[in-house]
Protein backbone atom coordinates (compact mmCIF):
# COMPACT_ATOMS: atom_id res chain seq x y z
CA UNK A 1 0.00 0.00 0.00
CA UNK A 2 1.62 3.94 -0.96
CA UNK A 3 1.65 6.25 1.64
CA UNK A 4 -0.62 8.82 1.26
CA UNK A 5 0.77 11.27 2.57
CA UNK A 6 2.35 14.32 0.80
CA UNK A 7 4.59 13.25 -1.61
CA UNK A 8 6.67 13.98 -4.91
CA UNK A 9 4.55 13.88 -8.28
CA UNK A 10 4.01 10.57 -9.48
CA UNK A 11 6.66 9.77 -12.59
CA UNK A 12 4.54 9.54 -15.82
CA UNK A 13 4.24 5.57 -15.68
CA UNK A 14 1.31 3.35 -16.10
CA UNK A 15 -0.92 2.81 -12.90
CA UNK A 16 -0.24 -0.56 -11.43
CA UNK A 17 -3.17 -0.75 -9.32
CA UNK A 18 -6.77 -0.01 -11.05
CA UNK A 19 -10.22 -1.02 -9.55
CA UNK A 20 -12.53 -2.22 -11.13
CA UNK A 21 -16.47 -1.68 -10.39
CA UNK A 22 -19.42 -3.29 -11.10
CA UNK A 23 -23.05 -2.74 -10.60
CA UNK A 24 -25.57 -4.31 -13.10
CA UNK A 25 -24.76 -3.25 -16.29
CA UNK A 26 -23.28 -0.23 -15.01
CA UNK A 27 -19.13 -0.17 -15.12
CA UNK A 28 -16.25 2.34 -13.60
CA UNK A 29 -12.38 2.11 -12.93
CA UNK A 30 -10.60 4.06 -10.67
CA UNK A 31 -6.81 4.69 -10.31
CA UNK A 32 -6.13 5.60 -6.88
CA UNK A 33 -2.32 6.09 -7.51
CA UNK A 34 -2.80 8.80 -10.56
CA UNK A 35 -4.46 11.50 -8.19
CA UNK A 36 -7.67 9.56 -6.89
CA UNK A 37 -8.78 9.72 -10.12
CA UNK A 38 -12.45 8.27 -11.01
CA UNK A 39 -11.08 7.06 -14.51
CA UNK A 40 -13.90 5.58 -16.53
CA UNK A 41 -17.87 5.43 -16.30
CA UNK A 42 -19.91 3.03 -18.33
CA UNK A 43 -22.57 1.20 -19.09
CA UNK A 44 -22.56 -2.35 -20.86
CA UNK A 45 -24.78 -2.26 -23.52
CA UNK A 46 -26.91 -5.59 -25.24
CA UNK A 47 -24.97 -6.97 -27.95
CA UNK A 48 -21.49 -5.88 -26.69
CA UNK A 49 -20.93 -2.77 -26.73
CA UNK A 50 -20.47 -0.03 -24.11
CA UNK A 51 -21.92 3.52 -23.58
CA UNK A 52 -19.14 5.87 -22.48
CA UNK A 53 -20.56 8.22 -19.76
CA UNK A 54 -16.79 10.27 -19.08
CA UNK A 55 -14.42 10.18 -21.31
CA UNK A 56 -12.05 7.21 -20.77
CA UNK A 57 -8.81 7.58 -19.29
CA UNK A 58 -6.06 6.21 -21.33
CA UNK A 59 -4.21 3.32 -19.51
CA UNK A 60 -0.94 4.58 -20.05
CA UNK A 61 1.23 6.87 -18.09
CA UNK A 62 0.95 10.56 -18.42
CA UNK A 63 2.99 13.83 -16.74
CA UNK A 64 0.78 14.32 -13.21
CA UNK A 65 1.37 18.58 -14.31
CA UNK A 66 -0.56 17.85 -17.69
CA UNK A 67 -3.16 15.17 -16.90
CA UNK A 68 -5.27 14.03 -19.77
CA UNK A 69 -8.55 15.51 -19.65
CA UNK A 70 -10.52 12.81 -19.07
CA UNK A 71 -12.17 10.67 -16.06
CA UNK A 72 -12.87 12.71 -12.86
CA UNK A 73 -10.63 13.84 -10.45
CA UNK A 74 -11.13 15.70 -7.16
CA UNK A 75 -10.17 19.39 -6.43
CA UNK A 76 -8.76 20.18 -2.72
CA UNK A 77 -8.17 22.68 -1.57
CA UNK A 78 -9.59 24.68 -4.32
CA UNK A 79 -11.05 24.86 -7.08
CA UNK A 80 -9.76 26.50 -10.66
CA UNK A 81 -7.09 29.35 -10.05
CA UNK A 82 -5.66 31.46 -7.38
CA UNK A 83 -4.48 34.53 -9.52
CA UNK A 84 -0.61 35.02 -9.16
CA UNK A 85 -0.48 31.90 -6.89
CA UNK A 86 -1.27 34.12 -3.77
CA UNK A 87 -3.62 35.45 -1.42
CA UNK A 88 -3.58 37.20 1.99
CA UNK A 89 -5.60 34.85 4.63
CA UNK A 90 -6.37 37.39 7.83
CA UNK A 91 -3.11 38.44 7.94
CA UNK A 92 -1.17 35.79 6.56
CA UNK A 93 0.22 35.47 3.12
CA UNK A 94 0.04 32.74 1.64
CA UNK A 95 2.22 31.74 -1.87
CA UNK A 96 1.62 28.40 -3.53
CA UNK A 97 3.12 27.21 -6.48
CA UNK A 98 2.21 28.29 -9.52
CA UNK A 99 0.83 26.02 -12.54
CA UNK A 100 2.63 25.87 -15.86
CA UNK A 101 -1.20 25.81 -17.84
CA UNK A 102 -2.16 28.42 -16.25
CA UNK A 103 1.11 30.72 -15.09
CA UNK A 104 1.66 32.82 -12.75
CA UNK A 105 -1.47 31.84 -11.28
CA UNK A 106 -2.44 28.42 -9.41
CA UNK A 107 -4.54 25.91 -10.70
CA UNK A 108 -7.15 23.22 -9.27
CA UNK A 109 -5.10 22.59 -6.18
CA UNK A 110 -2.79 19.51 -6.11
CA UNK A 111 -4.77 16.74 -4.67
CA UNK A 112 -5.66 15.15 -8.31
CA UNK A 113 -1.47 15.26 -8.81
CA UNK A 114 -0.91 12.51 -5.47
CA UNK A 115 -1.23 9.23 -4.93
CA UNK A 116 -4.20 8.35 -2.94
CA UNK A 117 -4.51 5.34 -0.24
CA UNK A 118 -7.39 3.10 -0.25
CA UNK A 119 -8.91 2.46 2.71
CA UNK A 120 -12.15 0.22 2.02
CA UNK A 121 -13.05 -1.37 -1.02
CA UNK A 122 -16.21 -3.67 -2.54
CA UNK A 123 -16.86 -4.96 -5.55
CA UNK A 124 -19.32 -1.60 -5.99
CA UNK A 125 -17.30 0.50 -4.20
CA UNK A 126 -13.75 2.03 -3.19
CA UNK A 127 -12.52 4.81 -0.51
CA UNK A 128 -9.81 6.26 -0.25
CA UNK A 129 -7.73 9.28 1.37
CA UNK A 130 -5.01 11.44 1.32
CA UNK A 131 -2.94 12.91 3.59
CA UNK A 132 -1.41 16.48 3.13
CA UNK A 133 1.70 17.30 5.31
CA UNK A 134 2.79 20.79 4.99
CA UNK A 135 6.49 20.70 5.65
CA UNK A 136 6.87 18.34 3.18
CA UNK A 137 4.99 20.96 0.55
CA UNK A 138 5.40 24.19 1.90
CA UNK A 139 4.31 25.34 -1.68
CA UNK A 140 1.45 23.54 -2.31
CA UNK A 141 -0.98 24.43 0.86
CA UNK A 142 0.75 25.48 4.59
CA UNK A 143 -2.35 23.67 6.52
CA UNK A 144 -2.76 20.30 7.23
CA UNK A 145 -5.51 18.47 6.68
CA UNK A 146 -7.01 14.91 5.22
CA UNK A 147 -9.24 14.30 2.40
CA UNK A 148 -11.86 11.52 1.41
CA UNK A 149 -13.29 10.30 -1.80
CA UNK A 150 -15.94 7.37 -1.30
CA UNK A 151 -17.29 6.17 -5.19
CA UNK A 152 -20.30 3.60 -5.05
CA UNK A 153 -21.57 2.48 -8.19
CA UNK A 154 -24.84 1.85 -8.24
CA UNK A 155 -27.46 0.06 -11.52
CA UNK A 156 -28.11 3.44 -12.89
CA UNK A 157 -24.77 5.64 -12.08
CA UNK A 158 -22.45 6.55 -9.51
CA UNK A 159 -22.12 8.51 -6.47
CA UNK A 160 -18.89 10.25 -5.41
CA UNK A 161 -18.22 11.84 -2.14
CA UNK A 162 -15.82 14.09 -1.54
CA UNK A 163 -14.50 15.40 2.05
CA UNK A 164 -12.06 17.28 4.01
CA UNK A 165 -11.06 17.61 7.20
CA UNK A 166 -8.70 19.74 8.61
CA UNK A 167 -5.85 18.65 10.98
CA UNK A 168 -4.66 21.70 11.11
CA UNK A 169 -3.75 24.04 14.64
CA UNK A 170 -5.25 27.04 13.06
CA UNK A 171 -8.24 28.36 10.81
CA UNK A 172 -7.57 27.66 7.13
CA UNK A 173 -9.72 28.33 4.06
CA UNK A 174 -10.98 25.78 2.15
CA UNK A 175 -12.71 25.28 -1.24
CA UNK A 176 -13.90 21.74 -2.81
CA UNK A 177 -15.51 19.98 -5.98
CA UNK A 178 -14.81 17.22 -8.21
CA UNK A 179 -13.88 17.95 -12.31
CA UNK A 180 -15.34 15.28 -14.60
CA UNK A 181 -15.21 15.31 -18.39
CA UNK A 182 -18.18 14.16 -20.06
CA UNK A 183 -18.40 12.08 -23.29
CA UNK A 184 -20.62 14.39 -25.91
CA UNK A 185 -21.04 14.44 -29.75
CA UNK A 186 -22.07 17.83 -31.43
CA UNK A 187 -25.41 18.56 -31.00
CA UNK A 188 -26.07 17.51 -27.27
CA UNK A 189 -28.11 19.24 -25.10
CA UNK A 190 -27.25 20.75 -21.95
CA UNK A 191 -29.52 22.73 -19.47
CA UNK A 192 -29.33 23.45 -16.15
CA UNK A 193 -30.23 26.87 -13.99
CA UNK A 194 -28.74 29.07 -11.80
CA UNK A 195 -29.04 32.33 -9.85
CA UNK A 196 -25.91 34.71 -11.01
CA UNK A 197 -23.15 33.95 -13.49
CA UNK A 198 -19.43 35.48 -12.73
CA UNK A 199 -17.90 37.60 -14.95
CA UNK A 200 -14.46 36.62 -15.40
CA UNK A 201 -11.32 38.59 -16.97
CA UNK A 202 -9.04 37.39 -19.58
CA UNK A 203 -6.89 35.62 -16.88
CA UNK A 204 -9.78 32.99 -15.84
CA UNK A 205 -10.26 34.77 -12.25
CA UNK A 206 -13.58 36.01 -11.26
CA UNK A 207 -14.35 39.51 -11.15
CA UNK A 208 -17.92 40.74 -10.55
CA UNK A 209 -21.14 38.86 -9.39
CA UNK A 210 -23.83 39.19 -11.72
CA UNK A 211 -27.80 38.39 -10.48
CA UNK A 212 -29.95 36.12 -13.11
CA UNK A 213 -33.40 36.83 -13.51
CA UNK A 214 -36.60 35.26 -15.46
CA UNK A 215 -35.33 32.98 -18.54
CA UNK A 216 -31.96 34.66 -18.26
CA UNK A 217 -31.62 31.77 -15.10
CA UNK A 218 -31.98 28.80 -17.70
CA UNK A 219 -29.31 27.57 -19.78
CA UNK A 220 -29.98 25.83 -22.76
CA UNK A 221 -27.26 24.75 -25.07
CA UNK A 222 -26.09 22.39 -27.65
CA UNK A 223 -23.16 21.18 -27.49
CA UNK A 224 -20.74 22.25 -30.28
CA UNK A 225 -16.74 22.99 -31.19
CA UNK A 226 -16.47 26.66 -29.68
CA UNK A 227 -14.70 27.37 -26.64
CA UNK A 228 -16.89 29.02 -23.71
CA UNK A 229 -15.77 28.94 -19.81
CA UNK A 230 -18.82 30.08 -17.52
CA UNK A 231 -18.78 30.39 -13.75
CA UNK A 232 -22.57 29.84 -12.53
CA UNK A 233 -23.42 30.49 -8.93
CA UNK A 234 -26.61 29.57 -6.86
CA UNK A 235 -27.30 26.80 -9.90
CA UNK A 236 -30.21 24.69 -9.16
CA UNK A 237 -27.91 21.42 -8.15
CA UNK A 238 -29.15 19.22 -10.77
CA UNK A 239 -27.94 19.35 -15.03
CA UNK A 240 -29.22 17.26 -17.70
CA UNK A 241 -27.04 16.06 -20.94
CA UNK A 242 -29.65 14.75 -23.48
CA UNK A 243 -27.16 13.04 -26.23
CA UNK A 244 -27.94 12.74 -29.63
CA UNK A 245 -27.49 8.58 -29.08
CA UNK A 246 -30.10 8.90 -26.73
CA UNK A 247 -28.50 8.42 -23.89
CA UNK A 248 -30.03 10.91 -21.13
CA UNK A 249 -27.47 11.69 -18.12
CA UNK A 250 -28.74 13.81 -15.36
CA UNK A 251 -26.25 15.67 -12.61
CA UNK A 252 -26.52 16.43 -9.11
CA UNK A 253 -25.11 18.01 -6.73
CA UNK A 254 -25.40 18.50 -3.25
CA UNK A 255 -24.45 21.78 -1.09
CA UNK A 256 -21.88 23.26 -0.43
CA UNK A 257 -21.27 22.58 -4.33
CA UNK A 258 -23.23 25.54 -5.25
CA UNK A 259 -21.32 26.97 -7.79
CA UNK A 260 -20.69 25.00 -11.27
CA UNK A 261 -18.59 26.47 -14.13
CA UNK A 262 -19.18 25.31 -17.76
CA UNK A 263 -16.13 24.04 -19.94
CA UNK A 264 -16.12 23.17 -23.61
CA UNK A 265 -12.67 23.32 -25.46
CA UNK A 266 -12.00 24.48 -28.70
CA UNK A 267 -12.79 21.87 -31.01
CA UNK A 268 -15.65 20.38 -28.70
CA UNK A 269 -13.89 17.17 -27.55
CA UNK A 270 -15.86 16.67 -24.43
CA UNK A 271 -17.78 18.57 -22.09
CA UNK A 272 -17.25 20.20 -18.34
CA UNK A 273 -20.13 20.54 -15.70
CA UNK A 274 -17.41 21.12 -12.45
CA UNK A 275 -19.45 21.63 -9.35
CA UNK A 276 -17.71 23.37 -6.88
CA UNK A 277 -17.72 25.33 -3.54
CA UNK A 278 -16.89 28.20 -5.17
CA UNK A 279 -15.61 30.71 -7.75
CA UNK A 280 -12.39 31.29 -9.46
CA UNK A 281 -10.12 33.07 -6.94
CA UNK A 282 -12.44 32.90 -4.51
CA UNK A 283 -10.29 33.87 -1.36
CA UNK A 284 -8.64 36.83 -3.34
CA UNK A 285 -12.23 37.65 -3.74
CA UNK A 286 -13.51 37.35 -0.44
CA UNK A 287 -10.66 38.87 1.33
CA UNK A 288 -11.45 42.00 -1.06
CA UNK A 289 -14.80 42.22 0.22
CA UNK A 290 -16.63 40.82 -2.58
CA UNK A 291 -19.59 38.40 -1.68
CA UNK A 292 -20.71 35.25 -2.62
CA UNK A 293 -17.63 34.26 -3.41
CA UNK A 294 -18.05 30.75 -2.06
CA UNK A 295 -15.30 31.06 0.56
CA UNK A 296 -14.93 29.16 3.33
CA UNK A 297 -12.98 28.56 6.63
CA UNK A 298 -12.27 25.28 8.51
CA UNK A 299 -11.30 25.44 12.43
CA UNK A 300 -9.10 23.01 13.77
CA UNK A 301 -11.17 19.06 13.38
CA UNK A 302 -13.93 20.81 11.52
CA UNK A 303 -14.87 19.01 8.26
CA UNK A 304 -16.98 19.33 4.62
CA UNK A 305 -18.46 16.96 2.92
CA UNK A 306 -20.39 16.78 -0.42
CA UNK A 307 -21.68 14.64 -3.05
CA UNK A 308 -21.94 14.23 -6.80
CA UNK A 309 -24.80 12.04 -8.59
CA UNK A 310 -23.95 10.75 -12.08
CA UNK A 311 -27.25 8.65 -13.32
CA UNK A 312 -28.22 7.22 -16.89
CA UNK A 313 -32.16 7.37 -17.09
Amino acid sequence: MVDATTSPLRSAEASPHVHALTAGRMRASVRPLDGGRLASLWREEPGGGRTDVLVPMPETGFDPLFWPKAGTYPLVPFSNRIRAAAFRFGETPVALASHPAAAPHALHGFCQMRPWTVTRRSQAQVEMRYRHVPESAPDAWPWEFEALQRITLDASGVIHEIGVESRAASPMPIGLGLHPYFAVSPGDRIRFAADAVWKADADGCGRELLTLTGSARLHDSRHGEDEVTTYHAGWGGTASLDRRDGTQVVIAASAPLDHLVFHVPAGGRYLCLEPVSHVADAFNLAASGKAGTGARVLRAGEAISASMWIELA
